[in-house]
């Protein structure tokens, strides 16, 4: 009896939480001296989105497909698309009407009617371009974007940014650092003070980076890995839409698990039009919400970066219809328009203002936003007139193309068939 009790009270020091504690460490000494080993090279971004076994059906977030899109080709892309849904109605829609073929969204990420342009504009034999635009993305997501994707090593000649106010002022967007995208691209770049102020306060600030550092656990890099083998997430195959209302579709969809095939825009395109003003007078209720300011922040902090990496931008501030920028000010427009372009002469950054051009009309937009591929055809023209009359970045795009191979990715291939 005595021996009895004597053993029940035998306890390991911490109980079944210290227990659990020593364990969980102990297996991620396993994991880190296996299969993460290598960890310089095994757990990049690049390898994370090629490498995963996905062959038979591929699927990922809208952001894990834009990754996907910058790397599956062993070539760097001599210029990259970035932006938010309006860089994707535009790419999207033109790119159906000049190949004449369906795009599907999920896997089609070269823009094929900008490369045409370049081939004409600037005599180029084989420009290569890339869009990695993620609907819903914001300036602090451009930031993240940017620099988990050169970070890498591998690096465009030309960054196009397409913006538009919602970047900047979304009043839906209660955290920055609460978006998919950041969350996607958090994983592969250092918990710093830029990205600290993506939160609002400390405690949200200190609980983000104690989650960082417990992402860069073996353990928690192999969940990351065999997350999206596990989650039985809603598809965007789930919505059941016509086939003339895809591209509206794929601008508004927020599925986590995207398939090739579910959002596919079709070759030929009725003259649709929607009106989502209710949509914007809730994002632009107040023009100057807090965090208007650590917007702009992010914004001057991806122009410095890519500035300081050699990569030469050209800010695009996207084409609207009068009833949404109505939405906003006059007062507004003055100090942001005087902003944007302030920071893009401070970083070396070419700014083209299209927002109120005259040559968009209501027949070049799907809403009062997004172009169709009239319009989509109509911007992408003009973004190649603007980098070949710009001589810094013509003169760069004109020189030894980046479609030599990428030594950054040598020994990484796809799973996935390319698109």
């Amino acid at each position: 009896m005595a021996d009895t009790a004597k053993e029940k009270n035998i306890r390991f020091p911490g109980g079944a939480f210290g227990l659990s504690l020593i364990s969980f460490g102990l297996m991620n000494m396993v994991v880190f001296g296996g299969i993460f080993a290598d960890k310089q090279t095994e757990s990049t971004l690049a390898k994370d989105v090629l490498n995963t076994k996905k062959a038979e059906m591929p699927s990922g977030s809208w952001t894990w497909w834009a990754a996907h899109g910058y790397f599956e080709d062993t070539k760097a892309p001599d210029v990259v698309m970035l932006g938010s849904s309006l860089v994707n109605s535009a790419c999207w829609a033109a790119d159906a009407i000049t190949t004449g073929r369906p795009v599907d969204c999920a896997s089609h990420h070269r823009v094929f009617t900008l490369e045409k342009a370049l081939k004409s504009d600037l005599n180029i034999a084989s420009p290569r371009v890339v869009n990695v635009s993620v609907q819903g993305a914001s300036a602090s997501d451009y930031y993240m974007m940017t620099r988990g994707l050169t970070e890498t090593g591998r690096k465009p000649k030309v960054l196009v940014i397409g913006i538009a106010p919602r970047d900047f002022i979304d009043n839906k967007m209660q955290s920055l650092g609460a978006t998919e995208p950041f969350m996607f691209y958090q994983r592969y770049v250092d918990f710093d003070d830029t990205v600290a102020k993506a939160y609002g306060n400390p405690y949200d600030r200190g609980m983000s980076e104690m989650e960082w550092r417990l992402g860069q656990l073996p353990l928690r890099k192999l969940h990351a890995t065999v997350k999206p083998f596990l989650t039985d997430s809603k598809s965007a195959s789930d919505t059941n839409v016509s086939n003339k209302d895809q591209l509206r579709l794929a601008l508004s969809n927020g599925a986590i698990n995207i398939h090739p095939g579910d959002i596919v825009v079709p070759a030929t395109m009725s003259d649709l039009w929607f009106d989502n003003t209710k949509e914007y007078v809730s994002r632009y209720k107040d023009p100057n919400p807090p965090t208007y300011k650590t917007q702009l922040f992010f914004f001057d902090e991806t122009l410095k970066r890519m500035n300081a990496e050699g990569i030469k931008v050209l800010v695009v501030e996207m084409p609207t219809l009068p009833m949404n920028r109505a939405l906003l000010p006059d007062q507004f427009w003055t100090s942001y328009r005087s902003q944007l372009n302030e920071l893009c002469k401070k970083n070396d950054a070419g700014y083209l203002d299209l927002s109120d051009s005259p040559d968009y009309v209501k027949a070049d937009y799907v809403d009062t936003c997004h172009v169709n591929w009239r319009g989509g055809a109509k911007v992408l023209k003009r973004i190649s007139e603007e980098l070949a009359n710009q001589p810094h970045i013509a003169g760069i795009l004109k020189s030894t193309s980046n479609s030599d191979s990428d030594k950054s990715l040598v020994g990484v291939k796809s799973s996935t068939a390319t698109h």
